[in-house]
């Protein structure tokens, strides 16, 4: 049996369920074995394998019956999830596949379970040599951690320690004790127009015969860059203290400060925290140069596949892309109830007393919801006279791409609010006057 151990897990003490990522393959296999023999010792708590059928093969039914029947064998609950992963022109089928099974994955998992895939060493030397070739930085070349957060649980990958020969050598003899195959051979893992399958057949057997330990080289490599990527994560959160703003953005100013390798490891970093995709190096650079690097009175953007970074004043911005907005879009209201605006946010009414919009002022009135289109004036509380909605904003310091999706309340065609900012004076409550204030919640 494999020396393996799952208490090396910090959350090993909590974890609820073991989810067994179980593709039938050699890997997986090995796996499902190992822990079905660990179950009643070590581990001591429920265990189910989980199979992803992505139908992208012909066999693929016969193989979500292949593992049920290996399950059944060895006693393990079994559950299937059949997945689309099909790729459009364009997409790279491994990377359409791996995100629609992780999808799964999360969707599959509870509180407190612990996901198992079969990765190994070579597994981790080549996606560190393909992450080198694509340019990556030590986030990249970390390759893959040993246990990570997943989903409400975690993800662990017990097996990284050994390689694919070592596993092989272990299905062979589970072979030979239940004398019969066992194991799935997808034909299109030797399909060398993928990128990893020529590392794997092209490439890794010529290093390997050249630099045998080249696996566990890789590997302690791989894990001293996941040390440095830590550093960076820490520099980062540092940085954060001094470049962010209010309201999640960011100091044009304090980023300048901390000069541009510092600031573009801040902006790497909160892309990921929010969980936007990272963008490459050379769209990082680019806001550096085109975004930080502007003067005041410019309001660039740079762009890429799910994100993007703004600027207005000394203020940065960094979203997913705004959605398409159409400002002649008009919506009936009745003052209180939630109105949700698709691709913009929510909006409602709140009940208070001596302040927000009179009562009075909306009862009786036919109420829409408009957007600016251009020469809106409004009195505010407080002010003399009628300003252009255009110049408050601007006192407001609000964005330029926010303005015309903030959300206007109109009575019989009279502008009296503009949500989450301003009140017309002339419909406003007195002391002791009850009224409604608006609450705007923008998406995201």
């Amino acid at each position: 049996m494999l020396n393996l151990s799952l208490k090396f897990l910090p959350f090993f003490p909590r974890i609820k369920r073991i989810i067994i990522a179980y593709s039938g393959g050699l890997d997986s296999h090995v796996l499902l074995h190992v822990i079905a023999a660990m179950r009643a010792g070590p581990i001591g708590c429920e265990c189910i394998a989980l199979h992803i059928n992505h139908g992208l093969s012909e066999k693929a039914g016969q193989w979500a019956a292949h593992c049920a029947r290996q399950c059944e064998a060895l006693n393990i609950p079994f559950a299937n999830i059949n997945v689309d992963a099909k790729s459009n022109a364009g997409e790279s089928p491994e990377a359409v596949a791996r995100a629609v099974r992780y999808q799964a994955f999360r969707e599959f998992m509870q509180p407190g379970d612990c996901l198992l895939t079969a990765h190994h060493q070579d597994d981790q030397a080549e996606t560190l040599l393909i992450q080198l070739l694509r340019g990556a930085g030590p986030r990249g070349l970390a390759a893959m951690p040993g246990y990570s957060d997943f989903a409400e649980g975690w993800h662990a990958r017990p097996l990284l320690n050994f390689s694919r020969d070592e596993l092989h050598e272990y299905a062979q003899q589970i072979v030979v004790q239940n004398k019969q195959s066992s194991w799935i051979e997808d034909g299109s893992n030797s399909d060398t127009r993928f990128d990893r399958n020529f590392l794997r057949h092209e490439i890794m057997p010529k290093l390997k015969s050249r630099f045998p330990g080249m696996a566990t080289t890789l590997s302690r490599s791989a894990s001293l860059c996941a040390e440095a990527a830590g550093l960076l994560v820490s520099v980062a959160a540092d940085d954060l203290q001094q470049a962010a703003g209010n309201d999640g953005v960011f100091s044009v100013t304090g980023l300048r400060a901390l000069g541009e390798v510092r600031a573009r490891n801040l902006l790497h970093q909160c892309c990921r925290d929010r969980g936007l995709p990272t963008p490459s190096a050379a769209q990082l650079q680019c806001v550096w140069n085109e975004v930080i690097g502007a003067s005041e009175d410019r309001e660039p953007v740079v762009s890429w596949a799910g994100g993007e970074v703004r600027r207005y004043r000394d203020a940065l911005f960094i979203d997913v892309p705004l959605s398409p907005h159409d400002a002649t879009l008009s919506f009936s209201w009745n003052g209180q109830e939630m109105l949700s605006i698709p691709g913009l946010g929510r909006l409602h009414g709140e009940s208070v007393t001596g302040q927000g919009i009179a009562l009075w002022a909306l009862e009786g009135q036919p109420l829409a919801i408009r957007f600016r289109r251009g020469g809106e004036k409004l009195r505010p509380v407080g002010r003399t006279g009628h300003h252009a909605l255009k110049k408050l904003f601007q006192e407001a310091g609000i964005p330029p791409w926010l303005r015309e999706r903030i959300p206007l309340l109109y009575a019989d065609g009279q502008l009296l609010a503009v949500a989450g900012q301003w009140v017309a004076h002339e419909a406003a409550t007195q002391p002791g006057e009850e009224g409604v204030c608006l609450r705007w919640l923008p998406s995201g």
